[in-house]
């Protein structure tokens, strides 16, 4: 191997960090994780040859469609323009998620992208000023954003689209990369059938099922839960943390597509766990979410085609299986794990593909100039890790304080135990002397606005801040503030179906 840009001791450590070269790079894997990677690197790593092997009859789980704010700048990155892969990959438009019927029948929670939550002067925020009057305005309607267009009129605020994420088709973001790299990396369709490893084991070479080698100065695994590259692996094993490790899942055909197609996800409460729905232009994507140790797979197979009322067909539903975790250092040696070789939390808040795209720009940060040492790996590992506490944390809190009394609500109920972090922004909420938590963190995928939007709608109080404005100056403010903001937001904005089809028609031009 490359050992040409010298060697450095690392002396509070007493051990050689060596410094390794990087001209090629095999990502082995044909999943959605794979084929960003590929993406990226061939975008921002233009002197790094790219190989991606690929196993004769692929088995993508392909079912995540839902994205965050992130995922339109990294398909930027990538060199992708918006209109291109928005019109291929079916796009739609997501301003958030509302967790229908979530803590009971009928009361739900609206977690919006734009949070609201806006300057009323310069030492206060329109979420200190709510919680003087908080009897007097609903949370999700006055103090956060974008409810009453999204929620009630499904419509998109085409001057504000920084503030969408969107809704995809996992298969169709596969097969559109492939095409823009066409020619332009290396790809070989065959199995990986074994890994011949060196004496510190790193990987050497890969032997193929065709009969021929490949070898790299670095392998990036996205070979899903099997993460075949590596033999090495720690897992984080988050049972007891979070409570569901089953999905059913079947694209439903629209019956009425104008009113049915949203601009948000929906993620319904009920009684064995909870139900996704996901708008694309040409489907929706759907899927119950479950706990199989409660639940029976052919019983909630059953569950899900009634809740859809018979409009997909019991055989055409697919089950899908996993033990929530994380690898603890998905840097290791030469290989560095991408996707669901890393780890996978649940569906709830779409962190997969966020995941995906971040541990890809880390990657491609420590690349820049072609090298990587054990200190960079570290860094990712620690980086990341970081990253998976945060999602996990942020994942189970959502099932806290749940009045809902099914076997697997009550389950929940009876196991639950809130993480530190949510203890602590449970007591800065409650605390009057402070600002009410809304800033995020670098490291972080949700701070300290997303907990307060939830924890806010979950029951856990927002204490009233101790603030010298009296309370009618308070209520006129408020009231204004939504009508100026939020109330006509739907006027000047476009019905969610329509919007979407402008942008399709005018790529047909």
């Amino acid at each position: 191997m490359i050992y040409n840009i010298g060697k450095k001791i690392m002396y509070a450590y007493n051990v050689i960090n060596i410094v390794m070269k990087v001209e090629n790079l095999i990502i082995v894997g044909g999943g959605t994780s794979a084929w960003l990677t590929a993406a990226y690197l061939y975008k921002n790593q233009p002197d790094i040859q790219i190989t991606i092997v690929d196993k004769e009859i692929g088995t993508p789980i392909g079912v995540g469609e839902a994205t965050l704010l992130t995922f339109r700048q990294f398909m930027e990155e990538c060199g992708f323009d918006f209109d291109d892969w928005f019109v291929n990959l079916d796009g739609g438009y997501k301003s958030g998620i509302v967790f229908s019927n979530w803590r009971e029948p009928g009361d739900d929670i609206w977690h919006p992208f734009w949070k609201g939550n806006r300057i009323v002067n310069d030492d206060l925020r329109l979420w200190e000023l709510w919680s003087t009057v908080q009897d007097h305005f609903n949370f999700k309607k006055y103090a956060t954003g974008m409810h009453d267009s999204s929620i009630v009129h499904n419509t998109v605020d085409y001057n504000n689209i920084d503030a969408y994420a969107s809704h995809i088709d996992a298969g169709k973001l596969v097969l559109f990369i492939k095409e823009k790299l066409k020619n332009k990396i290396n790809f070989i369709n065959s199995d990986v059938v074994e890994i011949v490893r060196k004496e510190n084991n790193d990987i050497d070479y890969l032997i193929l099922k065709n009969e021929t080698s490949v070898k790299a100065d670095l392998y990036v695994d996205c070979t899903g839960f099997k993460s075949i590259l590596r033999n090495n692996v720690e897992k984080i094993d988050l049972a007891g943390r979070l409570f569901v490790n089953t999905a059913v899942v079947c694209p439903v055909p629209y019956n009425n597509r104008t009113t049915e197609f949203k601009c948000y996800a929906d993620c319904e409460a009920v009684d064995h766990g909870w139900i996704w729905k996901i708008g694309t232009s040409s489907r929706i994507g759907s899927g119950m979410v479950f706990n199989r140790d409660i639940t029976d797979i052919d019983e909630a197979k059953k569950y899900f085609v009634n809740h859809w009322n018979n409009r997909i067909k019991v055989e055409d539903v697919r089950a899908i299986n996993w033990d929530p975790f994380y690898n603890k250092n998905p840097w290791s040696g030469n290989t560095v794990c991408i996707g669901l070789s890393h780890g996978f939390i649940e569906p709830l808040e779409s962190t997969g593909i966020g995941l995906i795209t971040i541990g890809i720009t880390q990657l491609n940060n420590i690349l820049q100039h072609r090298w990587f040492d054990n200190e960079a790996s570290q860094q990712f590992n620690i980086f990341m890790s970081t990253l998976f506490e945060n999602c996990i944390d942020f994942v189970s809190m959502h099932y806290a304080n749940n009045k809902r009394n099914s076997e697997f609500w009550s389950w929940v109920t009876k196991t639950f135990q809130p993480s530190l972090i949510m203890k602590h922004y449970v007591d800065e909420l409650a605390n009057p002397n402070i600002r009410v938590p809304f800033k995020g963190r670098f490291d972080h995928m949700f701070g300290g606005g997303n907990w307060t939007m939830v924890l806010a709608q979950l029951g856990f109080s927002i204490g009233r801040r101790n603030i010298s404005i009296p309370e009618d100056v308070a209520l006129n403010k408020i009231a204004s503030m939504y009508i100026e903001h939020e109330k006509n937001r739907h006027v000047w904005s476009r019905p969610h179906a329509l919007e979407v089809d402008r942008i399709r028609e005018l790529r047909k031009l």
